[in-house]
C-alpha cells in the first residue's frame, strides 16, 4: 500500500490531517502519528511544488481533470 496514496484519497474524502491518523490507526497501518501524517504531507506537497494545501488541492483537481479528459479522448480513437 502506497501511504501517499491513501493520504491523498482520504484528504480528497474530506478528512483532516488528525481524521486520517485516526484512520490510520483503527485500520492498523504504521506508521500513524499526526506528525507522520504531517511529514508525509509535506513530501506530497514538495513532490507536486504546492506551496500550500490549498495549493496542493488545486493540482491534484487539475491533475484528475487531465487525467479523465485524456482517457475519454483515448476511448474514442
Amino acid at each position: 500500500m502506497d501511504i501517499r496514496k491513501k493520504i491523498i484519497t482520504l484528504l480528497k474524502e474530506g478528512y483532516t490531517q488528525k481524521e486520517i491518523s485516526d484512520i490510520f490507526k483503527e485500520q492498523e497501518i504504521k506508521p500513524n502519528s499526526l506528525s507522520i501524517i504531517e511529514k508525509y504531507l509535506k513530501e506530497i506537497r514538495e513532490i507536486y511544488k504546492a506551496k500550500t494545501m490549498f495549493h496542493l488541492a488545486f493540482i491534484l483537481i487539475d491533475e484528475e481533470y487531465f487525467f479523465e479528459e485524456e482517457e475519454k479522448f483515448e476511448d474514442h480513437i
